[in-house]
């Protein structure tokens, strides 16, 4: 599984022994889409990390999205306020990627409680439990993450998409998996 790991600089840089674990048992199994996380666990301060050109921190943006757009499932360190940590997650699930935002007991953040999305995971932990809970975040997230599926449609299909993806600003794939859910709720045979 592709993971695309991250968390706010300041936590990071507050606790990096923390974050070099989550990091290091996340990638016994799943391939780690960025080292960005763990290159910050070297800074002493939140400036040796924004110390950087505007180049690169625009480009750090683009990584972000484009690591985020290659991943199987975002995960997140959430135990400190952080708006970067929300607009990730929230361009991961308009991509529809399942995200999983784990936080330590007593730093439930509660901007990210009011997500109500089945592809959206908040989960707690503490320091003995933190690779249990991991451990059980991945084997959820493994039956949410979505598989490719090809097919044809006609020229006619394919405009009447463009232009429902036009007006409802919706992604041609989204209205299509939507449609077939609302199928699925009707249909008392089906058992998944």
């Amino acid at each position: 599984m592709k993971i695309y790991f991250v968390a706010s600089p300041r936590l990071v840089i507050k606790e990096p022994e923390l974050y070099r674990g989550i990091h290091r048992y996340l990638a016994k199994n799943n391939v780690m889409l960025s080292d960005k996380l763990i290159k910050w666990t070297d800074k002493k301060s939140i400036e040796d990390v924004y110390n950087e050109s505007a180049e690169k921190l625009t480009s750090g943006y683009k990584r972000a999205i484009e690591a985020v757009k290659k991943a199987d499932v975002i995960m997140m360190e959430v135990s400190g306020h952080s708006v970067s940590m929300g607009f990730l997650a929230s361009k991961s699930l308009d991509l529809s990627k399942p995200v999983v935002a784990f936080y330590k007991k007593g730093t439930r953040p509660f901007f990210l409680s009011g997500i109500n999305d089945p592809r959206f995971k908040l989960i707690e932990y503490n320091n003995k439990n933190i690779n249990e809970m991991l451990d059980l975040a991945v084997e959820e997230v493994k039956k949410s993450i979505d598989i490719r599926f090809n097919f044809f449609v006609s020229p006619k299909i394919l405009a009447y998409l463009d232009w429902v993806s036009q007006k409802k600003m919706t992604p041609r794939s989204v209205f299509l998996r939507d449609l077939i859910e609302k199928e699925m709720k009707k249909d008392k045979e089906f058992k998944a």
